[in-house]
């Protein structure tokens, strides 16, 4: 580790040295963010501290609101060093410093503060109208066609081809030197156990989570309060082909995505391996003003233990629908969605992606795993610089063949532009549980981002 970090710091050393100043480019953001959610059904969380496990546990007593409240103040600088005039090969980088303090009850209040390297790449981009090569080699963001599945930093490699009938995209990369404190990734020990780094606008701690029948039953541990702590190591690579405007202005795809667990500074060796395949195609529907875009991937992975090839006999299968009117008054568009994520159904076992995406505003949501879920939303700008978002869906559980109805959420968020360096959004949602209003959840979060 040690004579990498070194190769790593004198390569990057000569490359600001190779750098014209004259094209140097930095700046930041500051971001802060306030909110608070709660169940509002009647009770209220009381956490106790377990010294024997090291786990916050948690249960119920009277109450009329269980509020979380959370402040968020983030410091984000980046910078952008071309090495050539033209710009298309060059060094990026980004680091953030966040800061965090939410207080779920007396008993358990919680300060968060973390440091990360968010980018740090070197480019090479030559596209122009009728094609060109892309490569990025370092930490970037890199996501799946769905989005869903995989979706977060890694370190690592891409390499892309762009042409007028064919396109092509590869990457490989290791997550074993990201900070886990900043990196949501689902991992497993087991058929029925597994973590994750579970986020959303009030959480930001680690939860180890154990599915029951119907839900998912829920234990908290702290990481500590380091600001930095590796993440479970896993080699993720993928490859896809996308053939622009084949047939009638249609754009299908095809995608392999594999996450093989191996060993790493954190001395964690998670053998959750994964493999996906993804088939997709998008385009205009029936009139150029609906766009659609559907896909299906099919996964298997390993039992978390042995990995045998007996252990990748059952797949698994995510498929989503979207489609799309767009109008030119205010830019209003409306949209349908219909997502299906496999549980223990006849031929299929449960799916489970790469990165951690919850399906909904649940309290303590499940990931896109045995759910079904439907919603209508629209979106519009009254002005140029105003963009309000609204929408509503139903969720349901498919565990076992059986379709068992969750309940139902509504949400809506606000951007608005109020100069170049200096935006406000609002965000609020609630979800309604059918059955149990444990799982009650309303809340909302106010958040100013200044450039600079």
């Amino acid at each position: 580790m040690k004579s990498t970090g070194k190769f790593l710091l004198t390569a990057l050393f000569s490359s600001l040295l190779m750098a014209p100043l004259s094209a140097f480019e930095a700046g930041g953001q500051v971001l802060v963010s306030g909110g608070a959610a709660g169940n509002g059904s009647g009770r209220y969380d009381k956490w106790e501290y377990d010294e024997n496990t090291n786990l916050f546990s948690t249960f119920l007593e009277p109450g009329w609101w269980s509020a979380h409240h959370l402040f968020t103040g983030k410091l984000v600088g980046w910078f952008d060093m071309p090495f050539i005039e033209d710009g298309t090969f060059g060094l990026a980088g980004q680091g953030s410093l966040k800061y965090s303090q939410e207080n779920s009850s007396d008993e358990y209040p919680g300060i968060s503060l973390v440091a990360d390297v968010d980018l740090l790449r070197y480019y090479y981009n030559s596209v122009d109208e009728n094609g060109g090569f892309v490569l990025s080699a370092g930490r970037f963001n890199v996501a799946d066609k769905t989005s869903t599945i995989i979706n977060q930093k890694i370190d690592g490699m891409y390499v892309g081809f762009n042409g007028s009938h064919v396109q092509f995209g590869a990457y490989a990369g290791y997550t074993g030197l990201l900070n886990s404190k900043n990196t949501l990734m689902i991992n497993s020990s087991g058929k029925n156990y597994w973590r994750a780094l579970y986020s959303n606008s009030l959480y930001n701690i680690y939860r180890a989570r154990i599915k029951d029948d119907r839900h998912t039953s829920l234990y908290v541990s702290e990481i500590g309060e380091q600001l930095f702590t590796w993440a479970d190591p896993y080699v993720v690579s993928s490859a896809n082909l996308t053939f622009p405007y084949l047939f009638a202005n249609q754009t299908p795809y095809i995608e392999a995505s594999v996450a093989v667990g191996t060993e790493g500074p954190s001395k964690i060796e998670d053998q959750f391996d994964r493999f996906y395949l993804t088939c997709g195609m998008y385009g205009p529907f029936i009139y150029s003003d609906f766009v659609y875009n559907i896909s299906t991937t099919f996964a298997t992975y390993g039992d978390g233990e042995s990995n045998k090839s007996s252990s990748f006999n059952r797949l698994s299968n995510l498929s989503k629908l979207n489609i799309t009117y767009f109008t030119n008054f205010h830019s209003l568009a409306l949209s349908g969605a219909l997502t299906y994520a496999s549980g223990n159904n006849g031929m299929y076992a449960p799916f489970y992606g790469f990165t951690s995406t919850p399906i909904s505003y649940m309290r303590f949501s499940p990931e896109h795993s045995a759910a079904v879920k439907y919603g209508l939303s629209v979106s519009f700008k009254p002005i140029k610089e105003f963009l309000v978002t609204l929408g509503a869906d139903q969720l349901f559980s498919y565990e076992e063949n059986i379709v068992d109805y969750e309940g139902w959420q509504c949400y809506t968020e606000i951007k608005l532009q109020c100069t170049s360096d200096f935006q406000f959004q609002v965000k609020a949602y609630r979800f309604l549980a059918d059955k149990d209003t444990y799982y009650d959840n309303t809340g909302a979060t106010v958040t100013a981002v200044f450039s600079f």
